[in-house]
This record gives structure tokens, C-alpha cells and sequence, in this order.
């Protein structure tokens, strides 16, 4: 929030405050009628009011297909909706404003609403705006998440911040939510049109489930852009502990592999033999790649990192007459911890982090 001095006033109008929550309502999940929302902002005039009542009536029509908690980012304004058994809480912000306290606004409402009215009222109802007195509430909440003099001592976020990095809520663009855009005509040819000569071509415009617009069966471009993308959960334990024990495994494998191959001759019988020098860098590079394959995400990670394990078995194997048997062991476990650790590894989603 931004404060500024202003001349020429008393003590208590020495700052102006920005409003960061627009607009605020409640509706029913079944068919969306209004139940209450604030009454107090300036005009329907203000196009953000204006903006946020058409994101309220879009997203009251699909209320339940996203999930408990939802995101809907337009253009000048960011509306944030939560729903129960059968009530959706809603609540239009700037989109400078924290999603946390956004969140934490509406869990006041519902715990306050939840308090007095049951679900069997909410059910009952017949005319929109039936619970107009909760309008008191709505705008004695707002003006105290609305004013940084509240908010600097009030609440406690940590219960918060961790129910919603558990329980994110969906992220969606208000084109989800809009109609397709009209089809332009058909073009004429030769001077008339497949109208005039009594034939219509049928059309058929569809939506994709991930957010694609499809005319006449042909997926055009993808428009579900939505602020979440994914990555790699953290490395476990067990592979941090692959990684403390193949890393001077592989510095041993090249030291050991260089000095056996040039120690030895192509003949066996002159020398030690040149297989176990090419046995310890394979043993060396396999075990790379599966520090690779731990650490970056490939499509065929986890098949690759167990074809390296079944490799490592089989070469330790072989250098068994020229390796101590414990060594041969720690070779082993170290490849099975980054076995277990890449398959421990899996995607997670990638999303803002809910702090004030």
C-alpha cells in the first residue's frame, strides 16, 4: 500500500490509503444467485467495479469445475473465490494485492457466515440478496484488510501459508471463462454463397480441456496459459548421500583406469591387462550419468539410471580379482542410492510463493 502526505489536513487524514479490495460477494454454488456482497464503493461507474462484477458473474457460472480455491486473472483487477458445501466466497482485488491476504479475507467470511446461516437456509433461498445484512460484516472485514494500520499487528499468516502451499488454487485467464469468438463468414465463391444456394455448413466450434479452441474438429493455438508450471521435487536423502559416496568413486575409477591402461600392453601376457583399465572408466562415466540423470529431468531418467545400476553389478563383477570386495560393495550401495534418489524424485508444481 502507498502513503502520502498530505498538507493542509488534520492528524487523522495526514495519509491517503489506495483501496486494494474492490469489490467483495457471496453467492450459491448450485445456480449462483447473489446472497450478499458490499455495497459501499464509490459507483458501478468505476470501470474496475465494473470489470470485477463481470469476473463474479463469469466465474459463478462454473463456480465448481476448479477446485476449492481459484485464481481468475483479468486485466486490471485479480479475483479470488473460495467455496464450501454450498456457498461461494468471492472477493475482487488489484492485482498488486497478496494472494494471501485475499485468501485469508475470505476465510474470515465463510467462518463468520458459516456461524449464521446453515446450509439448509443457504438451500432455502428464493430472491437474490437475501442475506443483504451480512453486507456489515463484508465491509467491516474489507476496510480492515484495507487499511495497513489494521493489518500492521493483526493477523496470524502462518496457518495460512502453509494451507496454501499444501492446497494451491487454480490459476485460469478470464478467455476460459468467455464464450469463443464469432466465426467469420464464409467466403463467396463465384458470386454466391453456400447460403443462397440453400446449403448452410454446419460449424463446430469446441473447447479442448486444456484451454484449446477448436473450429470444425482443427485444434487452433492453445490459449490455457495459466501462471503454473512444473519441476523437480528437492534431491531426497538417500540420493544426497549417492552423491557423497559416487564422487570419489568416480575420481578413483579415472585415476586407477588411466594407470592400468598405461601400464598395460595390448598383449596379456606382457602386462596387466587393458580390459580392467576400460572396465574402470565405463564404471567412471556410467556412474556420471547417473549423477546426471539424479540432477536433471531426461524422459527416460529412471529407465537409464537402472540400466547403469545393472551395469555397475556386472562390472564389479569383473574387477572383483583386482578391487578389495569392500570397495566393490561401496560401488554398488553408492548406485543404488541414486537409483532410489532419482526415482524418489518426482515432478511437483511450481507456484508463487504465498508471502506477504
Amino acid at each position: 500500500m502507498t502513503q502520502l502526505p498530505w498538507r493542509g489536513c488534520d492528524q487523522s487524514a495526514r495519509y491517503i490509503l489506495y483501496q486494494m479490495i474492490v469489490y467483495a460477494c457471496l453467492s450459491r454454488l448450485t445456480d449462483g444467485t447473489p446472497l450478499s456482497a458490499t455495497t459501499d464503493y464509490t459507483s458501478d461507474a468505476d470501470h474496475k467495479v465494473r470489470e470485477g462484477k463481470r469476473c463474479v458473474k463469469l466465474l459463478s457460472q462454473h463456480s465448481g469445475k476448479f477446485g476449492r480455491r481459484v485464481c481468475l486473472q483479468a486485466e486490471e483487477v485479480t479475483l479470488h473465490c473460495v467455496i464450501d458445501e454450498c456457498t461461494a466466497y468471492m472477493v475482487v482485488c488489484e492485482p498488486t494485492y497478496p494472494h494471501i491476504l485475499a485468501f485469508s479475507f475470505l476465510d474470515e467470511l465463510k467462518k463468520e457466515f458459516n456461524v449464521l446461516y446453515t446450509p439448509s437456509v443457504v438451500k432455502s433461498v428464493r430472491r437474490p440478496y437475501a442475506f443483504i445484512e451480512f453486507d456489515s460484516f463484508l465491509q467491516k472485514t474489507r476496510q480492515k484488510y484495507n487499511s495497513s494500520r489494521a493489518l500492521a499487528s493483526r493477523l496470524n499468516l502462518a496457518e495460512m501459508t502453509t494451507d496454501l502451499n499444501l492446497h494451491p488454487p487454480s490459476y485460469i485467464k478470464l478467455h476460459q471463462l468467455e464464450p469463443p469468438p464469432p466465426l467469420p463468414p464464409p467466403p463467396l465463391s463465384g458470386g454466391s454463397s453456400s447460403v443462397s444456394s440453400g446449403h448452410i455448413r454446419n460449424t463446430s466450434v469446441a473447447s479442448t480441456p486444456n484451454g484449446a479452441v477448436q473450429y470444425n474438429g482443427a485444434a487452433m493455438k492453445d490459449l490455457s496459459t495459466v501462471a503454473v508450471t512444473l519441476r523437480l521435487k528437492p534431491v531426497p536423502w538417500c540420493g544426497w548421500l549417492g552423491l557423497l559416496l559416487v564422487i570419489p568413486c568416480i575420481f578413483l575409477d579415472f585415476y586407477r583406469g588411466a594407470v592400468a591402461i598405461s601400464m598395460s600392453s595390448l598383449e596379456e601376457l606382457d602386462g596387466p591387462s587393458p580390459w580392467h583399465g576400460i572396465f574402470f572408466l565405463t564404471e567412471m562415466f556410467i556412474q556420471t550419468l547417473q549423477v546426471y540423470m539424479l540432477w536433471k529431468y531426461n524422459k527416460f531418467r529412471k529407465l537409464a539410471t537402472l540400466g547403469c545400476t545393472s551395469l555397475v553389478f556386472i562390472l564389479n563383477g569383473f574387477l572383483l580379482d583386482v578391487r578389495e570386495g569392500w570397495l566393490c560393495f561401496v560401488y554398488i550401495f553408492a548406485s543404488l542410492l541414486l537409483l532410489v534418489g532419482t526415482f524418489r524424485r518426482p515432478f511437483e508444481r511450481k507456484l508463487p510463493k504465498f508471502h506477504v
